[in-house]
């Protein structure tokens, strides 16, 4: 496999990509806080889990660089927050935008505050992504930090975790629509997409969605009904779709 290190050392720089690179190759568990030219206060990441890999995608590989939006965004959804690192990115981007991160697994929120508790810009939300309010469990699929599943349950359980709908997330902004969602939800896409998006998707103007049909067939399915009615110029960034809305008067 090729060498990430000629990549650190052009995104970071010569000494603190060669420091970067060795640190984040530990397999040794621990919290480490780190500094990278991309954002402008420091960044915790977990040492031996996919914090790496999440790190590496944004800050690294620059999945998200190849987003191009042809308006000003004012109101940030991140679903599926896992530690924020979409959500800082995002927010150095755009410097005046408002985010909403949203995360379900108990874990990954701890580290998301952290990394948010600098900006001014960002809240986060212990829920998970739904189509209505309900009550949600979280389900281990083996893939690391970064694949937990949510499912429906039907009464609350001590280790259970809200469902919020976005519709509902608009009102917790103050009302403010969305006019960026950005959405990893490792197959929930299938209940967010499937009813009650009339209230906030003509709102969108920019989908960043990662499809999971093979973590839960249909949520292609879901999706493509939802947005048909709208015109999207479609683009591709790292495993992401990205939906640009066309034709929008301001």
């Amino acid at each position: 496999m090729k060498s990430k290190l000629p990549l650190y050392l052009k995104r970071f720089g010569v000494f603190n990509g060669l420091s970067l690179y060795f640190l984040l190759k530990s397999k040794q568990k621990r919290t480490v806080r780190i500094q990278i030219p991309q954002a402008r206060h420091p960044i915790f990441l977990r040492l031996g889990t996919s914090d790496r890999n999440v790190f590496n995608n944004i800050f690294v590989y620059g999945e998200y660089d190849s987003v191009v939006l042809d308006f000003s965004p004012q109101s940030f959804l991140d679903g599926g927050g896992n530690i924020g690192l979409a959500a800082v990115y995002f927010a150095n981007r755009y410097p005046n935008m408002r985010i909403l991160s949203v995360e379900p697994e108990s874990e990954n929120f701890s580290i998301l505050q952290q990394n948010i508790a600098a900006y001014k810009t960002i809240k986060a939300i212990k829920a998970g992504l739904w189509s209505r309010p309900t009550h949600l469990t979280i389900r281990d699929t083996g893939g690391g930090e970064w694949g937990f599943t949510v499912e429906e349950i039907e009464e609350p359980a001590p280790d259970s975790v809200r469902a919020e709908s976005i519709e509902g997330l608009v009102s917790q902004n103050g009302g403010q629509p969305f006019d960026v969602v950005k959405l990893d939800i490792e197959g929930s896409e299938a209940e967010v997409f499937r009813t009650n998006t009339e209230a906030w998707l003509p709102n969108v103007r920019a989908l960043i969605v990662e499809l999971h049909e093979w973590m839960k067939p249909g949520s292609s399915a879901s999706f493509l009904a939802a947005t048909s009615a709208h015109k999207y110029q479609k683009t591709v960034a790292g495993e992401y779709e990205v939906y640009v809305r066309q034709n929008v008067t301001n």
